[in-house]
């Protein structure tokens, strides 16, 4: 071999050592690379779980008395309401409407109290106090006295639905909150599915002096104010202050969040970056197609027990039989992210689950046969509460930059969410029925521009 053939083979064995060695510094890394992300896998499941059997757990619960508390005058209409009070015409409407009234009279301003206030004070106290507006419900004699009332409920229910959507957004990271918001909305189905049978059963209640309606009112009322006061033992501000995380999680969440440019609970809100949110032409345009989900779902649910009753059931079978559409609406929302992976987009998913709900309102409004409008109501049901599963979290999802767009965007899904009490309560009226053509047309144009604002 020349001195040539050997300068090669020394420099062939010397980048074949260093390839080895760079191999294996390769490999190193990539074990390093893999056992982190094992890590932070291990580390957000076990953070995940820990906030999904505390803080969402309670809230759901708690958000299905709310919706039951707010319901409940549907089933209260139904066993004798109107006529003990002396109700005629649209005085049932004008109550419903006035609930809506007072809910939204403080909304704007709600998640802005809860960031200054903190969750684990403000959303227990707003229970308590909605719980004993509900229980007064049920010593009323007069329709004045129900119209005070229901103002009264709705500006202390006012709040609560917006600060869980906010405090959601502090303790979740992106990948997980569109999920959590969606199983928080199942309590809203979930109280109709309860609250039907329950009510039903509380207002086969005999009392020489408490009528059947304002047992509805009074114990829903007591079950609310007795779950409440374990909000200020269970409810957390964000997680840096939060009382079961241990340090290790506290910091990973904490630097998790920071680096998908979401912020977390301490932050302070920063008005630019309201305006900023504010100014944003396509959150409002999102807000439109909650807005529609939202008509569906309070359609079933203050209404359902009344147009199952004009079909010819029962009191007690109308109550009952309210529980369907809601009972669809559970399996819905359960699913609403499959139906988003399914479809690859939300603005597709919601476009399909708006028009379920299309479809079941042009039934109810083209017949009066009664399996027809059953199936009807069931499909109004579930495109409505599915759309709820997935409408709300595409908002807060796509807006949660800071804690002042979070703030904005999840107290005017609320907001917009709420305002739709306005048209449910006043499109379904007793002259109307049995078919109640209006409310019927009117959510078939609502749906309609919702999917037309998913789309766009």
């Amino acid at each position: 071999m020349d001195s040539s053939d050997k300068l090669s083979s020394v420099g062939s064995s010397a980048s074949k050592v260093a390839y080895v060695e760079v191999q294996s510094v390769d490999g190193s890394a990539q074990l390093a690379a893999e056992d982190d992300e094992k890590r932070t896998r291990e580390l957000m499941r076990r953070y995940c779980r820990k906030v999904d059997w505390r803080i969402l757990a309670y809230a759901i619960v708690l958000c299905v008395l709310n919706q039951s508390d707010r319901g409940s005058i549907g089933v209260a209409k139904v066993v004798g309401l109107e006529q003990d009070l002396g109700m005629v015409k649209n005085d049932f409407n004008i109550a419903t409407t006035l609930f809506t009234v007072g809910y939204l009279s403080i909304e704007p301003f709600s998640n802005f109290i809860l960031k200054r206030v903190g969750a684990s004070k403000l959303l227990p106290t707003l229970g308590i106090l909605w719980g004993t507006v509900c229980a007064f419900q049920g010593i009323i004699n007069t329709k004045g006295q129900l119209y005070a009332m229901r103002i009264l409920l709705g500006m202390a229910e006012c709040g609560f639905t917006a600060g869980i959507l906010l405090t959601l957004s502090f303790f979740y990271p992106k990948s997980k909150l569109t999920t959590r918001v969606g199983l928080f909305y199942l309590s809203s189905p979930l109280a109709n599915v309860l609250s039907g049978p329950l009510a039903s059963a509380l207002s086969q209640i005999r009392h020489h002096t408490i009528k059947r309606w304002q047992w509805v009112f009074i114990l829903e009322g007591v079950i609310t104010v007795v779950v409440s006061i374990l909000g200020y033992y269970v409810l957390q501000d964000h997680p840096e202050r939060c009382r079961f995380l241990t340090s290790e999680e506290k910091e990973f969440i904490s630097d998790y969040k920071r680096r998908e440019g979401t912020l977390g609970g301490s932050q302070q809100i920063a008005f630019k970056d309201v305006r900023r949110a504010l100014s944003d032409w396509q959150l409002w345009v999102m807000l439109f197609a909650t807005f529609a989900a939202c008509e569906a779902c309070g359609s079933v649910t203050v209404f359902a027990p009344e147009v199952i009753n004009e079909l010819g059931f029962s009191a007690t079978q109308s109550q009952a039989m309210s529980a369907l559409p809601s009972i669809c609406g559970c399996i819905a929302i359960i699913c609403a992210g499959r139906i988003v992976q399914v479809c690859r987009s939300h603005w597709l998913a919601g476009s399909l689950v708006l028009g379920i709900s299309l479809v079941g309102s042009i039934i109810m409004a083209a017949t009066v046969n009664v399996p027809a409008r059953i199936i009807g109501l069931c499909l109004l049901g579930t495109g409505g509460f599915a759309g709820l599963g997935i409408l709300p979290g595409w908002n807060i999802t796509a807006y949660s930059r800071s804690v002042a767009d979070s703030a904005v965007a999840s107290g005017l899904t609320v907001f917009y969410g709420s305002a739709s009490g306005f048209v449910s309560s006043n499109v379904f009226l007793n002259a109307d029925a049995p078919r109640f053509v209006i409310g019927h047309t009117v959510n078939i144009a609502i749906m309609t521009g919702g999917i037309l604002a998913c789309m766009l």
